[in-house]
């Protein structure tokens, strides 16, 4: 009897145990949130350079009261794009030399690409605080509050404004980056770190960076 009752019990204790031990592996394609968060932070700063003002040319030397011919021939379509399936081809640093004829990448993804356009006219604004070393970039790829009290009391609270602006649109980018390579949201966490090493990447020497481990870096 006391056998017959045992059977059923340990045959479910092996049934709950087998269960426990399955491991859920959800499907999270790194290289392709990789390429996209390099295509987007390229097109952020390709927007940005755009609508900053341009210098003046400075005068040749010897120029006196003549007219110099300063005429720039203009790369042709096919040399753009040419040019930027090297780029990428070669896998070269999103980041921009100054004086490059680079054409922005192509991001069909209308939310994106509004994104892109949001966060560039910040670039300017945001860069400058981080050259202060007040705002720096976190390991979940957002931007983070470091030495506020170096500020003025106005641009403190410019430069914390500034950051929720720019975390909200972060935020609602990696969701449709999320959207665009079929990720659930439940890997948000590792779309964010995997951002976040582009961002470490692409960071300007001074900035602050923090590392994967929580420790923070000045690049």
């Amino acid at each position: 009897m006391l056998n017959r009752l045992l059977k059923p019990l340990l045959g479910l204790a092996a049934v709950t145990v087998a269960v426990a031990c399955v491991t859920i592996n959800v499907y999270f394609p790194e290289a392709e949130v990789k390429d996209l968060s390099k295509q987007i932070e390229a097109a952020i700063m390709q927007r940005a350079a755009e609508a900053a003002p341009a210098e003046p040319a400075a005068e040749p030397e010897g120029a006196g009261g003549g007219s110099a011919d300063l005429t720039v021939e203009r790369p042709s379509v096919f040399e753009i794009a040419l040019g930027t399936a090297l780029y990428y081809g070669l896998g070269a640093s999103p980041a921009y030399a100054q004086g490059d004829v680079v054409a922005p990448p192509e991001i069909s993804n209308p939310a994106i690409r509004n994104i892109v356009q949001s966060r560039a006219a910040r670039v300017k604004e945001l860069n400058r605080y981080k050259a202060s070393g007040a705002i720096g970039e976190n390991n979940k790829a957002l931007a983070e509050a470091r030495n506020l009290n170096s500020l003025p009391l106005q641009q403190r609270a410019a430069a914390q404004k500034l950051i929720r602006e720019e975390n909200a649109d972060r935020e609602r980018m990696f969701k449709e980056i999320a959207a665009a390579t079929g990720t659930d949201l439940s890997q948000l966490p590792r779309i964010q770190q995997t951002y976040a090493e582009t961002l470490r990447a692409n960071a300007r020497p001074g900035d602050w960076i923090q590392m994967p481990d929580g420790q923070w870096r000045q690049k």
